[in-house]
This record gives structure tokens, C-alpha cells and sequence, in this order.
């Protein structure tokens, strides 16, 4: 069963590995998934839970008794006595068993601990997938934002491509000065180097993308476009002290932290139990023999032991003070983080929200102005055909243009960004499909 199940996860991992293999494009939620499969900082989180779950069972194994069996061979041989029994071999067998009757309750603190602990392994697990989930959406909008920035550049370029080939002819008709010409020309080169730059953006964008999924990089890789609508970028999200509240209920950190405070109060319950005495049972049966016996020395020699015992520590050079002070130390210590990461938190939430808001009346403010920007392009571009404007008056225009384009791509991805950012913390699903 175990074999075929073995096979069935390796064809299913060549198949994973010839599709995303190919040159089909990914999706945002492919990229996370295939990311929380392949990211080291997850698959560690998974090995430290692992080793919690086997912490536990052995702290559960506290309560067994423990059962030894013991058995020796033994050869002595003394050369200078004056007896006949100069050698000597003799045989031991025992069989012992030893349980802990009472220890202070410390078993008890002990296995509460240990499931507190993999609890607390499974949140950071949990909470390192929500890391992994906010680059992979980060990295991928940059992908995004930097395509539709190379897209922008293009169109500028071929219009400007257009603009080159008339005024050459014009030039070379004497209807235009080289000046002119010249302004076109150096117009047409910049665009040209903004059209590099952002090319070069776009590969380092899925460059970092391709490393973030641990992918290899010579393998093909492209991701699906997305069409953010206006109702997208401008969606109401919330109150900010709403998120907060909600984040304060579903942040992992949150969680991990007043465990670690559950964890605090339990060592120093812990700590107090060596206050108490232990009682330990014990019992064992055994026997031997030797060389110089005669008849059933294994019959003879056959004992059986039971005792129980009681121990205390009056005095202890201040440890078990010391231990005690020190888990409430550590339970201070642990109520102080967990106020900390809140204050973090809020300042997260507060940065992201602003970020948020900001964009979004940035992104309403600059397609305001990149309508009358491009009204105002395409009035200046048709007085310019007329010879009423100048080459510099034109490309102004142009670039004016251009920079509304690009600010509102940065202000529209910007918001989106942020909206899921909020919606993460909020322990709402990733909308952007």
C-alpha cells in the first residue's frame, strides 16, 4: 500500500513538473501553493512541528514506568591464595521496574507544556505560510505593475517611431529646421531608454519572483495578467479599527504569543513543584551463581525486592527559589512580547491602511489627470500637425502624459497591494483572481 501510495506522489510531482514546465502562464494562487510546497523556512516549520509532536509523546511516556533488565558474566582469578577456589566465574541476572509515584505534579506541567509547545510550532507554521502568501503577492504584482509599464512604454515608442519617420520627411522636404529634428530624435531615444529600463524592471521583477518559488532559472516562466477594475482599486475597506480587531483574532503571531504566556504560567507552576516531596516505587527480582556452589544456585539465589521511597530537599542552595523567580521573570517577559507584537500589529495595520487610502485617492486623482492630460496631448499633437505648436511643446505634452499613465499604474497596484495586505491580516482569502 505504502509503495503504491509512493509512486502515486512521484508521478504526481513529475506531472506538477512537466506542467509548470511549460510555457503556460501562472496564476497568483499556483504561485502560492507551489511556493508554500517548496519554500525551506515552511518545510523547517513543518520539521519543528514534527519534533514537537514527538516531544510530546515523550513527555506523555513520563507517566510509564521504566523496566531494565540487566545480565553479567564474570571471570576472577587469583593466583596467590592459598585456597583451592583460585578462579572464580559467576553469573547475574536482574530484572528491575522503578515509577515515579509523585513528583510535585511537575509530569503533569510537563506534558501540559509540550502540547502548549506544538501548539505554538503549529502557528508559526502557520505564520510563516502567511509570510510566504505576502511576498508571493507582492513579487507577483510587481510583475504586473512592470509589464503594464513596458506595455505603456511600447505604445509611446511606436507613436514616437511615427512621429520620427514624418518629421524625417519633412526635414528632408526643408518643411521643418534641424532643430526640430533634433528635438524629435532626442525625444525618440529617451523613450527608447525608458523602454529598456523597464524591460530590465520586468526581468529583475520575475527574476525575484522565479527565486521566490525556488524555481529554476533557465525554466520558462510567465504569469497570467490580471484586469483590475476600478471597483477593485476603489472597494471600501472598512474601518481600521475594525481590521485591527480582526487581526488581533487571526494574526499568528497574536496566538503564538499568549501561548507563550499559558507556556509561562505553567513553568512556574512547574517551578513551584520541587516545593513538593517525590515518591518513588521500586522493585526487582534476581539471581546467579558461580563455580563454587553446588546444587540449583538459580533456584537458590533467586530474590525479589519491592521498595518505596521518599525524598526531599530541605535545603537546595536556593534553587528552587531561584527557579521560581525565574518563570515569573519569564511570565513578565512573555506579557511584555505580546504587548509589543500588538503595538506592532497596529502600527502594520495603521502604515497599510493609510498606504491604502492614499492610493486610492491618488489613483482617482491621476485618471483625472491622465484624461485631461491626454485631451490635452491630442489637442497640442493636432495644433502641432498644424504647425501652431512646437516639437518642444508637443513632447512636453507627451511626457506629461506618460508620467499620468505611470502614476496612476503605481497608484492602482499600490492599492490593490495594501487591500490584500489588510484582507491577510484580516484572515480573508486573497481576491485578486
Amino acid at each position: 500500500m505504502c509503495v503504491k501510495r509512493g509512486i502515486a506522489f512521484i508521478f504526481a510531482l513529475s506531472m506538477s513538473a512537466m506542467m509548470f514546465g511549460q510555457d503556460e502562464e501562472w496564476t497568483l494562487n499556483q504561485c502560492v501553493d507551489y511556493a508554500l510546497r517548496k519554500n525551506i523556512s515552511v518545510q523547517r516549520g513543518v520539521v519543528s512541528l514534527e519534533q514537537s509532536r514527538v516531544s510530546t509523546d515523550q513527555a506523555r511516556g513520563q507517566w510509564q514506568p521504566s523496566v531494565s533488565f540487566s545480565a553479567g558474566q564474570n571471570f576472577s582469578n587469583n593466583p596467590f591464595v592459598e585456597d583451592r577456589y583460585k578462579s572464580t566465574y559467576s553469573g547475574n541476572y536482574n530484572l528491575g521496574a522503578s515509577w515515579t509515584v509523585f513528583n510535585g505534579f511537575r509530569r503533569k506541567y510537563n506534558i501540559e507544556q509540550a502540547e502548549l509547545q506544538e501548539d505554538i510550532q503549529e502557528i508559526s507554521l502557520k505564520s510563516t505560510e502567511e509570510d510566504v502568501k505576502i511576498a508571493v503577492l507582492t513579487c507577483y504584482l510587481q510583475v504586473l505593475y512592470a509589464r503594464e509599464s513596458v506595455s505603456m512604454r511600447k505604445n509611446s515608442l511606436e507613436t514616437s517611431n511615427e512621429q520620427l519617420n514624418r518629421y524625417k520627411q519633412l526635414y528632408d522636404a526643408g518643411s521643418v529646421s534641424m532643430s526640430d529634428l533634433s528635438q524629435i530624435e532626442a525625444q525618440h531615444v529617451s523613450e527608447l531608454y525608458q523602454l529598456t529600463v523597464a524591460q530590465n524592471q520586468l526581468e529583475d521583477n520575475l527574476l525575484q519572483l522565479k527565486q521566490l518559488l525556488r524555481l529554476d532559472l533557465n525554466q520558462p516562466f510567465a504569469i497570467r495578467s490580471l484586469d483590475f477594475s476600478q471597483e477593485q482599486v476603489m472597494t471600501d475597506i472598512g474601518n481600521k479599527d475594525s481590521i485591527y480587531e480582526a487581526a488581533l483574532s487571526n494574526r499568528p503571531e497574536i496566538a503564538s504569543a499568549l501561548l507563550s504566556e499559558r507556556m509561562a504560567d505553567l513553568q512556574i507552576k512547574s517551578a513551584k513543584s520541587g516545593y513538593y516531596p517525590s515518591v518513588n516505587l521500586n522493585a526487582s527480582v534476581g539471581t546467579g551463581h558461580n563455580n563454587h556452589g553446588a546444587g540449583d544456585q538459580i533456584k537458590e539465589n533467586f530474590s525479589q525486592n519491592v521498595g518505596l521511597s521518599l525524598n526531599y530537599a530541605i535545603a537546595d542552595n536556593r534553587e528552587r527559589k531561584s527557579a521560581v523567580r525565574k518563570a515569573k521573570l519569564s511570565k513578565n517577559m512573555s506579557g511584555l512580547e505580546t504587548e509589543n507584537l500588538k503595538d506592532d500589529l497596529k502600527k502594520t495595520i495603521e502604515s497599510a491602511y493609510l498606504d491604502a487610502k492614499a492610493a486610492q485617492l491618488s489613483y482617482m486623482a491621476s485618471k483625472s489627470n491622465e484624461q485631461s492630460a491626454e485631451s490635452t496631448y491630442e489637442l497640442t499633437k493636432e495644433k502641432f500637425s498644424l504647425g501652431m505648436k512646437s516639437p518642444f511643446e508637443m513632447l512636453s505634452e507627451k511626457n506629461s502624459l506618460l508620467n499620468a499613465r505611470q502614476q496612476t499604474l503605481q497608484s492602482k497596484y499600490s492599492a490593490i497591494l495594501n487591500i490584500q495586505v489588510l484582507n491577510i491580516y484580516q484572515g480573508l482569502p486573497i481576491e485578486v483572481e
